[in-house]
């Protein structure tokens, strides 16, 4: 059973993975995980870690800020219940938060 969902949690992740770098290029997606959480209120949201490689360790702020509704749109099956909130890190970033 938990090999099973960690394949299906895995599966989710790259199919994210895929459709954040498409949108975010020419930066790149280092890693992507996502998780099942509560936001402060109760309500259910997906939270989606993205270490990614750009330029002057900046990403296009107009591309990252349309994401929540691509994700939405494409991957409706997903975030019908759940709201996609995203946490961007450089890779110095997260080896620093992963200590």
């Amino acid at each position: 059973m938990e090999k099973q969902r960690r394949s299906m949690q895995e599966k989710i992740d790259n199919k994210l993975k895929k459709i954040v770098q498409e949108q975010l290029e020419p930066a790149t997606i280092v890693r992507l995980q996502s998780e099942k959480a509560e936001d402060h209120d109760g309500d259910p949201i997906m939270r989606i870690r993205v270490v990614y490689e750009a330029e002057n360790n900046r990403l296009d702020p107009n591309k990252a800020l349309g994401l929540s509704r691509i994700l939405s749109e494409k991957l409706s099956k997903i975030f019908t219940e759940r709201y996609p909130v995203f946490y961007f890190l450089t890779q110095e970033e997260d080896a620093i938060v992963s200590r």
